[in-house]
């Protein structure tokens, strides 16, 4: 009898035991979780990164504004602007208004 009350008293020692470290597994998850989370958001929101995209921006431009399009490049850019231009065509003639 205190044999079996031994084994049982250990039972729950384990599983109390495992409880806690998925627990803390859970949290320790969440905490790292929520810290590259707001790493994240506070690089996207900073001025540097702000910076960084408007220079590849321009660089983009510019490389696209030197030498010639090819025919295939005319025809994928014309059908492009075409869309643009037809999706924004009421909130470019409300500007005119």
């Amino acid at each position: 009898m205190i044999n079996n009350y031994l084994k049982s008293k250990n039972k729950k020692k384990y599983v109390f035991i495992v409880l806690i470290f998925v627990f803390l597994l859970i949290f320790i998850f969440n905490f790292i979780f929520s810290f590259f989370q707001n790493k994240i958001l506070s690089i996207l929101n900073s001025q540097k990164f702000e910076n960084f995209l408007i220079l590849r921006v321009e660089n983009y431009l510019e490389k696209i504004s030197e030498g010639e399009l090819s025919e295939k490049q005319v025809e994928y850019y014309s059908n492009l602007l075409n869309r643009i231009n037809k999706k924004f065509a009421p909130v470019l003639d409300n500007l005119e208004k």
